[in-house]
């Protein structure tokens, strides 16, 4: 019975894998064809990764020794708004010598599920961090200009028909080789 337990969960852990698809968005100048250095963006430069970007503008600055790219706060607070709920956000964050950032992640019911205070009070901070849950929103606060975000990575949450799928996929193995002991 042990056995029989294991290979549905394992079918359901595989059916979730496979539904869930990583993205990372490096918020440079190749993704963003219009972006310069310290120019507000108008949010939708990233549509393409299903996400959208309010009160944030672009930079390019060798401090950030992620990439040198990605986004600061433009008017406090800044957020990124996920078009899919993410099974969970991980972010490489950059604070600037003297000042403190406030990362916090949402879900769809604008439920706060999760948040970080990076206090940079005694010099550059540089960090990844993850927010695992139903992500929809990322927003980060502090001093415009000295709290950063220079990288994403989100993963889809699979469609509940499909996981539907893989689990009835699950129970029907489950069954069949129920039978066959």
């Amino acid at each position: 019975m042990k056995k029989l337990a294991s290979l549905l969960l394992a079918t359901v852990m595989l059916g979730m894998a496979a539904g869930a698809n990583a993205v990372t968005i490096n918020f440079d100048s190749a993704e963003c064809g219009t972006c310069s250095s310290g120019t507000p963006v108008v949010g939708d430069e990233w549509a393409a990764f299903g996400i959208t970007v309010n009160q944030a503008y672009w930079y390019f600055d060798g401090r950030d020794t992620f990439d040198q790219e990605g986004l600061s706060v433009n008017i406090d607070p800044a957020s990124i708004v996920f078009d899919n709920v993410s099974t969970n956000a991980t972010i490489d964050y950059w604070v600037i010598n003297g000042f403190t950032g406030l990362y916090q992640a949402y879900d769809a019911m604008n439920n706060l599920i999760d948040s970080i205070l990076i206090d940079a009070s005694n010099g550059d901070v540089l960090g990844t961090y993850t927010f695992v849950g139903q992500v929809a929103s990322i927003v980060w606060s502090g001093t415009p200009g000295f709290a950063q975000i220079s990288t994403l990575t989100i993963s889809d949450v699979p469609e509940p028909g499909v996981l539907a799928l893989f689990l009835i996929g699950g129970l029907a193995g489950l069954l069949g080789r129920r039978r066959r002991v």
